[in-house]
């Protein structure tokens, strides 16, 4: 689509809401251009305004606040009842309104071309105004939007794009954040152009003949005052950049009109995307008129088949796949939901390294962004609309969604909605799923449609093991794959009563717990799952029968053929609904990963069993003060065949690893030292891991993620920030707080530590390390140079790290 500017850099940003508070305030309802008063005005004094780049997320730089407050139906959403208010669910953080203002140097040039700003996200409710003219009030929080602003602009002379957004309406129940968090473009294309998703691209494989077929179908706009002849050319690009075939046809576009042309193009032997070699192709459309380019876009995709079998599982491309998957909300420590390329990349970099290949977008649409990751990373995505409903507002999103996506070859399925306990039971069930099914079939035939079914039922008084299979069964006819949030005892008997319908599992346990903590403490917010005095801890039914539900359910998945997916909730932790803790927890402790990534003791089971890696991980961390003499219990983590357990050389015997679970120790007698496992394969040690008791901080180490960035002001560095005990090991009782120094050709972004107890504001260079971890976000200045940080804490003394940025 033309010529395309991103416009992150250089936002005036405020707080709080000024006039006009709406699109009728004063003349604005009712004369054209007569937003000429309070934020909206050209004249409007911003220069004391906070300066900011985007993505920008305003809500996650306030301050945690305690409130308890009627909360209406709590106990009608699953786990939601250890909640007293939405405000505890979205993170005890405040929404509100902010305002941004932006000044657009349009060229000279861009006289009588077409103008449009896209908003690839902003939460929520955001009107925007351009010099002085109200154009467009967009409610959704999660899908984007592409408005045309050509009227409005004027080239060559100051240009000005003011946005409010109005954060305090709520869509989930989780953290939302609030402002402009996604990126946002500008783009100039001649009078006739391709419209934002205007090419529908179908690629699909022949089975044995090493052929494709890719069906292209690119609509054109005119806007022009006169029907117009124009040339469609789609050549294909192989991964090389070399063109490998291509089609033209010519159509009439009349005026202020759209035409569309459907073209088949076939190509011999195609290279198939997958999960190993995620092979990317390009398609470059042109479109000429008066024999000049008018127009040129060029869009990556993949070759592929997939299939949702009933007893087979998943297809890809005619072979089996075990779908390996985390659920997750997409904030992260230190910058909120205004979460950067790089640390989307980082994110997926330490799912693949738990062996996933999977990502369910819960529960709502992603960042274009993640799913062009996710394409080239290989992949698989469960793509997901926010709620299921039939409104007209909902129907839209939708549409959005299924059009703006459709290409990506990682995106596997659409997924309707998410445990709509309330609908799903009911008459109006069927209607709604069959129609909003049929919209997603409209726009794309190629994907089965899911939906994340629970039993549950607030309307029944039944506990969800005494639902039967049968009463979700009229509402998962309407599905092309049945998706089921949990109840593992449910699958054998659903699936014998559907025979023929595929099935997946949308939502798994992953065992609640605060990375390294071996107790539970409802006064910090830190949870164990393996305590097995929870029962006696005040809170919600968590008792020693809640352990071991994520080992036992994927164990229950990896023997099941017939199912075609599994997604754990959730990778990382995210900020809201911190169930079953109460406050002052502010975060979720569901992930495997805490809230800056690091790893917490039951990602190693998932290692252990989605990769090829060895892996022998043993827990707890043998620093338990106070615990001298008495029994502990020891857990172990590990693919290898027989493990054998020492502390301080005494042997409390060697046990044999069932596949896929676990091994433990009861009675287990602390005493400070080394606590070591034996790994055996074939009856010969072939691996050994050592814990031992640690020391305090005497010194610090800071790891970053890559060496070298992009000096481009939007590139991001991330570094691992360690405390260490004289011999190097991890502290791993170490709190100090750092002081952070960024110089060179960086700033400082953000900071996190994962405990979810942390009220610490992730805006202030200053942190406390969270049992001797730490993570820092820099963002390169936009010039060339070296990035040197440096972190400095009381008692762990000063280190510094330095980074290359590149143009």
């Amino acid at each position: 689509m033309g010529e395309r500017r991103k416009i992150d850099a250089g936002w005036k940003f405020f707080r709080g809401d000024l006039a006009p508070h709406s699109n009728t305030e004063g003349w604005g309802g009712a004369k054209g251009k007569s937003f000429y008063f309070g934020a909206t005005a050209m004249d409007f004094d911003d220069t004391g305004w906070k300066d900011v780049d985007v993505p920008h997320d305003f809500v996650m730089e306030g301050d945690y606040t305690r409130k308890t407050e009627a909360f209406v139906g709590s106990d009608r959403v699953p786990d939601m009842e250890t909640i007293d208010s939405r405000h505890f669910a979205g993170g005890s953080l405040e929404g509100g309104t902010g305002w941004y203002r932006k000044q657009l140097d349009i060229p000279e040039d861009w006289v009588g071309k077409r103008i449009f700003l896209t908003f690839d996200g902003v939460f929520r409710n955001s009107s925007v105004y351009v010099n002085e003219h109200f154009v467009l009030t967009h409610e959704s929080g999660y899908t984007g939007y592409t408005i045309d602003v050509s009227e409005y602009i004027n080239p060559g002379v100051r240009n000005l794009l003011a946005v409010r957004v109005d954060a305090s309406g709520r869509e989930g129940w989780w953290y939302e954040g609030g402002g402009i968090y996604r990126h946002v473009w500008l783009t100039v294309t001649d009078p006739v152009y391709v419209p934002e998703s205007g090419v529908s691209i179908l690629a699909e494989p022949e089975p044995d003949t090493g052929r494709a077929v890719v069906t292209v179908e690119t609509k054109v706009e005119n806007r022009l005052d006169s029907e117009t002849a124009v040339c469609v050319c789609s050549a294909i690009l192989d991964p090389d950049g070399r063109e490998i075939g291509s089609q033209t046809d010519w159509i009439s576009v009349d005026f202020w009109d759209t035409a569309k042309v459907i073209q088949r193009l076939e190509l011999s032997d195609a290279v198939l995307w997958d999960l190993e070699n995620p092979c990317l192709y390009t398609l470059r459309t042109e479109i000429l008129r008066d024999g000049k380019l008018a127009d040129i876009t060029e869009r990556a995709f993949g070759i592929r088949s997939l299939t949702a079998d009933k007893e087979k599982g998943l297809l890809l491309n005619g072979s089996p796949v075990k779908v390996k998957g985390f659920c997750q909300h997409m904030d992260h420590a230190g910058v909120g939901i205004a979460v950067p390329d790089k640390l989307m990349e980082y994110r997926l970099h330490k799912m693949k390294e738990l062996g996933a290949n999977a990502l369910r977008c819960s529960h709502n649409p992603p960042s274009p962004v993640l799913l062009d990751l996710c394409d080239r990373m290989g992949i698989l995505v469960m793509d997901e609309t926010r709620k299921t409903s039939v409104s007209a507002e909902s129907l839209e999103q939708l549409r959005y969604l299924v059009k703006r996506d459709r290409n990506h070859p990682c995106v596997y399925c659409w997924c309707i909605g998410n445990e709509e306990v309330n609908l799903q039971f009911t008459p109006e069930a069927v209607r709604v799923m069959h129609a909003m099914r049929m919209e997603v079939k409209k726009l794309d035939t190629s994907r089965p449609v899911t939906m994340a079914l629970i039993y549950w039922n607030p309307n029944a008084a039944k506990n969800s093991s005494d639902i039967d299979v049968e009463e979700l069964i009229p509402a998962a006819k309407e599905l092309d794959i049945a998706g089921f949030n949990y109840n593992p005892d449910k699958w054998d008997r659903f699936h014998e009563a559907v025979n023929g319908l595929p099935m997946m599992n949308t939502e798994a346990f992953s065992n609640s717990w605060t990375r390294s903590c071996y107790e539970t403490n409802p006064d910090k917010g830190h949870f164990y799952v393996m305590d097995p005095e929870n029962k006696n801890k005040n809170i919600r039914k968590w008792n020693e029968d809640s352990a071991y539900k994520a080992e036992t359910m994927w164990k229950m998945y990896n023997e099941r053929p017939y199912l075609s997916g599994y997604f754990i909730w959730t990778a990382f932790d995210y900020r809201g609904e911190p169930t079953p803790m109460p406050y002052p927890a502010i975060s979720t402790q569901f992930g495997v990963m805490d809230y800056c990534g690091f790893k917490k003791d039951i990602a190693y089971y998932y290692q252990s069993w989605w990769t090829k890696e060895t892996v022998l991980h043993i827990f707890p961390h043998w620093n338990l003060a106070g615990q001298e003499g008495r029994p502990v219990t020891v857990y172990c983590y590990s693919n290898l065949e027989e493990v054998e357990l020492l502390v301080n050389g005494k042997s409390y015997g060697k046990r044999t690893m069932e596949k896929d679970w676990f091994l433990k120790w009861d009675n287990v007698i602390y005493e400070p030292g080394v606590l070591c496992a034996v790994g055996f394969r074939g009856g010969r040690e072939t691996e050994r891991k050592e814990v031992r008791t640690a020391g305090s901080a005497v010194r610090m180490e800071l790891v970053p993620y890559e060496e070298e960035i992009r000096a481009d002001g939007q590139d991001t560095a991330i570094f691992q920030v360690r405390l260490l005990d004289k011999d190097g090991q991890l502290a791993v009782t170490a709190d100090p707080q750092i002081t952070f120094t960024v110089e060179g050709a960086g700033r400082f972004l953000g900071a996190g530590n994962g405990d979810p107890e942390s009220h610490e504001p992730d805006k202030l260079p200053v942190r406390r390390a969270f049992h001797g971890l730490c993570q820092l976000l820099v963002r390169t200045a936009g010039e060339a140079g070296e990035i040197c940080v440096t972190a400095k804490a009381e008692g762990a003394g000063t280190a510094q790290c330095r980074i290359r940025c590149e143009k």
